[in-house]
């Protein structure tokens, strides 16, 4: 079977990789918005569908901003429109980072687990000639036996409620 890990790179590189994640982090800390669930609750969010609409509401309120309070300046929304957009890019390369990962650490744990499958097989056939293992493989089998597939777990029967008459 193909392993998905062929190379495993020094503990260096990961680490300077959580290194840099943590410290271009840190670098936002000043600038980042923590909203509370219940802030949440109620709230109009230019969620999917609402950036068309928003946008076309900025475009005529800088075209017509006497139309608007001497309190509100369209300038501001295209601000953070801007910004939105900036962030929203950064929420993209931090997507593709984590896929990245994320298609590593599965990659890695099916490699593991198809190693642990091949060592048990062997180890079983083992068994049957090296007295010593019977000991040693209790444990794998009280595994196996408490959290093996549900194919090998026999069903319960159940007896069917009756009809109600």
């Amino acid at each position: 079977m193909k392993r998905f890990i062929t190379v495993i790179p020094d503990s260096a590189v990961t680490t300077a990789f959580m290194k840099a994640v943590n410290d271009a982090t840190a670098t936002f800390e000043d600038f980042k918005v923590t909203i509370s669930a219940d802030e949440k609750v109620g709230k109009r969010s230019m969620a999917e569908g609402r950036e068309g609409y928003v946008r076309m509401v900025s475009k005529i309120a800088n075209q017509y901003p006497n139309g608007l309070s001497r309190a509100d300046n369209p300038t501001d929304m295209v601000a953070i429109l801007d910004y939105y957009d900036e962030v929203s890019a950064v929420r993209m390369a931090l997507l593709k980072g984590l896929e990245t990962i994320d298609d590593t650490l599965f990659g890695a744990a099916i490699d593991i687990m198809n190693m642990a499958d091949r060592y048990v097989q062997n180890l079983q056939i083992s068994r049957k000639t090296d007295g010593s293992l019977d000991y040693a493989m209790r444990e794998v089998d009280d595994f196996n036996k408490r959290f093996g597939p549900a194919k090998d777990k026999p069903t319960p029967s159940v007896d069917p409620e009756p009809p109600v008459l």
